[in-house]
């Protein structure tokens, strides 16, 4: 028990010694540090001077990537607006030139209800032209 209580003694002892050893701090150790401080700062600002020219590059790399989206955008419009345009045209154009055409389909139509009705009548003052018709399921 008495070499425990020694050893301990001792080892407390030179623990305080070396931990009461005080480093003094001089002006050279000032000195070196403001130097490190101002070659830290340099240091910073080129690589802050770095990352905004790399910043920049990119700036102007997505500018470019957006004017180009930006164009095949106005592009894919146009051709949407065109094919739709043509469409509409072509529809239009259609009816257009079919309105004439109906008009004597149904010009003709009324024509020959009306020649059919005087037939009919016809037929029906005279016996031997209903009989022709007859036959001919005509009327």
């Amino acid at each position: 028990m008495k070499t425990i209580f020694i050893t301990l003694s001792l080892f407390f002892y030179f623990k305080i010694n070396a931990d009461s050893k005080v480093i003094p701090y001089t002006m050279d150790d000032r000195d070196r540090m403001m130097r490190l401080e101002a070659k830290l700062e340099e240091g910073f600002k080129t690589i802050d001077a770095k990352f905004d020219a790399i910043n920049s590059k990119f700036d102007a790399r997505f500018d470019a990537l957006q004017r180009q989206i930006d164009f095949t955008n106005n592009l894919i419009l146009t051709l949407i607006a065109g094919l739709l345009g043509s469409i509409i045209y072509m529809w239009w154009d259609r009816r257009a030139a079919n309105a004439p055409i109906k008009d004597a389909v149904e010009l003709e139509a009324k024509k020959n209800k009306n020649i059919v009705l005087a037939l009919k009548e016809y037929a029906n003052i005279n016996p031997e032209f209903k009989n022709i018709f007859d036959r001919a399921s005509i009327l």
